[in-house]
């Protein structure tokens, strides 16, 4: 009678477990070290800056920001005085970028600028103003740059703002 309990078969299931056990470790090991998810982001920031081209009414703008991993999807738009009279948004962000390192850039086109200088017209005469947003995130905060067009990029801090009951539910 044969033993099923052969000594090249043991030693072979031996070898295979042992090798996965010792590759689930590496793998865990490298994981936890070298694989981070980005700084979740997502939310309203309130651009305050007094440089904002005379084009934009007011003087401060709402930067709504989505997030899928390192994808950013973005809106910008006039700071309503009251946050919960924002209307929100159902239709395509118009700005797009990437967060890396802490570091984002969001590129796109607006149209609440249609007064900027050099504005493009886009499909049925409707005006669009380019934008381009470079910044870091720190905490809670946000600091960087905005561009319109061709102006020259203007300097920013932006805060997010705080989650209200009203803004967090679906209309």
């Amino acid at each position: 009678m044969m033993s099923h309990f052969n000594l090249k078969s043991l030693a072979f299931y031996g070898i295979a477990i042992s090798s996965v056990v010792v590759l689930f470790k590496v793998v865990t090991a490298y994981g936890n070290t070298n694989l981070k998810a980005p700084p979740a982001m997502g939310g309203s920031y309130e651009i305050n800056t007094s440089n904002l081209p005379q084009c934009l009414p007011g003087d401060s703008l709402l930067l709504n920001i989505q997030q899928s991993g390192v994808y950013l999807f973005a809106d910008l738009e006039q700071n309503a005085s009251n946050i919960k009279d924002v209307s929100v948004n159902k239709s395509r962000p118009s700005l797009n970028g990437r967060l890396s390192n802490q570091q984002f850039s969001l590129n796109g086109k607006i149209a609440e600028g249609d007064k900027c200088n050099n504005s493009r017209k886009i499909g049925k005469g409707k005006l669009m103003t380019v934008v381009k947003i470079q910044g870091v995130v720190n905490g809670e905060t946000i600091s960087g740059k905005i561009s319109f067009n061709s102006t020259p990029a203007v300097g920013f801090t932006a805060t997010r703002q705080p989650l209200t009951e009203e803004s967090g539910k679906e209309h």
